[in-house]
């Protein structure tokens, strides 16, 4: 299943620097990250997950895989065109529904 990147917070950091740090571990590029898209709760077997998810904006880099097996970038109207995890729907539809895709 398809995943948005990002990772834990850690000790101190806000949940956008957060983000900013684990885009340049996972794909080696600089971002800005912007408005808080949604914030949500999902239980899985493993556990209980809580994902924010923001919009960003590429500043500097061009992505290249260090921990995950595939990525792709994708226009608002092709986002159900994967399969996402459970707790990366709700940003899935208010994203289509920010950018109005169809």
């Amino acid at each position: 299943m398809w995943e948005f990147p990002g990772g834990k917070i850690e000790h101190g950091e806000s949940p956008r620097v957060a983000l900013a740090r684990e885009i340049r571990e996972e794909l080696l590029i600089d971002i800005t990250v912007g408005e808080e898209v949604v914030s949500t709760t999902h239980e899985y077997e493993f556990g209980i997950v809580t994902l924010t998810t923001f919009y960003c904006e590429l500043l500097s880099g061009v992505p290249r895989l260090t921990e995950h097996a595939a990525m792709c970038w994708l226009a608002p109207s092709q986002l159900l065109s994967v399969e996402w995890a459970p707790a990366d729907l709700p940003a899935v539809d208010r994203i289509r529904s920010d950018l109005r895709a169809g």
